[in-house]
C-alpha cells in the first residue's frame, strides 16, 4: 500500500534529524512493501475513521486510509506514554479534508 503525504507532513519531514528521517523512511517502505501484516510493532490502530499511527522509534506518523491508499496527515515526537488530544483531533481534521 503507497503511502502519500499531505504539504504538512512533508514540511514536518525536513525539520526531522537525519537519523529520525531515515528511520521513518525505513518503517514506511517496510509497510508499503508488506502492509500491515507487519504487526503492533510499527503500526496501531487508532481510532475510527481509519486512523493509524506508524512507529518509528519515538516518530509517530499517522495514516489516513481512504480509497486503498495511505495517506500521512500528522507527523510528531512521541515523548509520553498517553497521545495527546490535540494532535489526535488534528489528524482528524486532515482525515476528513482527503
Amino acid at each position: 500500500m503507497k503511502v502519500f503525504y499531505l504539504t504538512q507532513v512533508v514540511k514536518s519531514l525536513e525539520h526531522l534529524r537525519a537519523q529520525d528521517r531515515a528511520r521513518l523512511e525505513r518503517t514506511r517502505t517496510f509497510f508499503e512493501e508488506y502492509g500491515f501484516r507487519i504487526g503492533q510493532k510499527y503500526i496501531k490502530k487508532i481510532s475510527p475513521p481509519n486512523i493509524w499511527e506508524l512507529r518509528a522509534g519515538q516518530i509517530r506518523l499517522f495514516l489516513c486510509l481512504k480509497r486503498e491508499k495511505a495517506f500521512g496527515v500528522h507527523l510528531l515526537y512521541k515523548k509520553t506514554q498517553k497521545l495527546p488530544k490535540a494532535d489526535l483531533e488534528l489528524a482528524r481534521e486532515r482525515c476528513k479534508k482527503i
